[in-house]
């Protein structure tokens, strides 16, 4: 499990005091960088982290994870850079938190507690395996919390470098919509594929449920509409083939479906669906007329495919007052998370680094790859 955010550049230009130690010392921390000890267990969960990120690197050939060679090193070498590279950004990024005078509420810190006894459950065995304790776990977790939390101080809501709210909402309006939709399959109760004729009802069937809903009835009301006629058809082909005695598989499937949408019926309401530009659903026919610049917010458009009619209905994105703040902080990093990893960077330089070689030496990269 990767706990660190991979990035682009090592610290290799870092200005920086480096020394290595082992004789007489014990192999119970790995670094000591500006007088913070990093735990030996928090140091073999880097470990753990980089032999999985250089596995990224494999071909289809290779057997070994070690004998490769990664960005012109070994790759026991550039392992041992990216563990050193996350002891350093651990470190710098408490030095950071405490300078900055940030703290946690204590329900933040509980929460952590929590989430990390539920992990716990499940790799718990497997980290102590290898020299894991809960304790570093979760220190290298709550180290992640911190270093959002300085992240936020900065660019969240009355940072330092605050990012502007109308670039935010920007940002959603151009990657994302919110739309309601109904799906009408161009088949018959049994599931062939309709006829020309067939096809031409259910397009008109269609426009006028438009027509009536741009006239103020409800898109509710002409949902439930269609999908009870739907339903109808289903179930009148069910009989017509005489599996009608009892509850019939067909039924079941019609009960299911009105379940579903009724529970369904109860969000979308007032929040729809919210789809994103690249994606596909609920195709990527509706995608492309949705973002294509002719679909204004509250207006309707019937889009028609080979199988299935889909009526569409834009809404406002931020129709659900919470939908902004729920993706602030996503969307936030999206636009200033590359600036913020330059940053902590910065906080690299200088820093005076003692490695421990006998923690090193001690706790090997194969036994990471044995444990697999």
């Amino acid at each position: 499990m990767s706990f660190k955010k991979k990035l682009s550049a090592i610290a290799a230009a870092a200005v920086m005091a480096l020394s290595l130690s082992s004789c007489g010392k014990s192999a119970t921390w790995g670094a000591n960088i500006d007088g913070t000890e990093i735990r030996a267990g928090i140091m073999i969960l880097f470990q753990s982290d980089a032999v999985s990120e250089a596995q990224q690197y494999m071909t289809e050939e290779d057997t070994d994870v070690l004998s490769i060679t990664i960005e012109d090193k070994p790759a026991k070498d550039w392992i041992n850079d990216k563990v050193t590279e996350s002891m350093r950004e651990y470190a710098a990024v408490e030095h950071k938190f405490d300078e900055l005078g940030l703290a946690f509420e204590d329900t933040e810190e509980k929460s952590l507690s929590n989430t990390v006894d539920q992990w716990w459950e499940y790799i718990g065995e497997y980290y102590e395996g290898l020299g894991i304790s809960r304790q570093s776990y979760y220190d290298v977790a709550l180290n992640g919390q911190k270093r959002n939390k300085i992240f936020e101080y900065y660019y969240g809501e009355g940072g330092e470098l605050e990012v502007p709210e109308q670039d935010i909402r920007d940002y959603l309006t151009e990657n994302n919509a919110r739309i309601k939709y109904i799906e009408m399959p161009l088949k018959d109760g049994e599931g062939n594929l309709l006829k020309s004729a067939g096809k031409a009802e259910i397009k008109e069937m269609a426009e006028g449920y438009i027509d009536r809903m741009r006239g103020g009835e409800s898109f509710e009301t002409v949902e439930k509409e269609y999908n009870d006629y739907y339903d109808g058809l289903v179930a009148a082909a069910a009989e017509a083939s005489g599996e009608s005695t009892g509850e019939t598989a067909a039924e079941e499937s019609t009960a299911e479906t009105t379940a579903n949408a009724e529970e369904s019926t109860t969000e979308e309401v007032s929040y729809g669906t919210v789809i994103a530009a690249e994606s596909t659903t609920p195709s990527e026919k509706v995608v492309e007329t949705v973002f294509g610049g002719t679909l204004n917010e509250e207006d309707y458009a019937l889009v028609e495919e080979n199988e299935v009619y889909y009526i569409v209905y834009r809404m406002d994105l931020f129709a659900d007052e919470n939908y902004l703040d729920n993706q602030r902080s996503s969307v936030l990093q999206t636009l200033k998370g590359d600036e913020f990893d330059q940053k902590v960077q910065g906080w690299l330089e200088g820093q005076n680094v003692e490695l421990n070689d006998a923690a090193f030496k001690k706790y090997k990269l194969e036994k990471h790859i044995e444990e697999e």
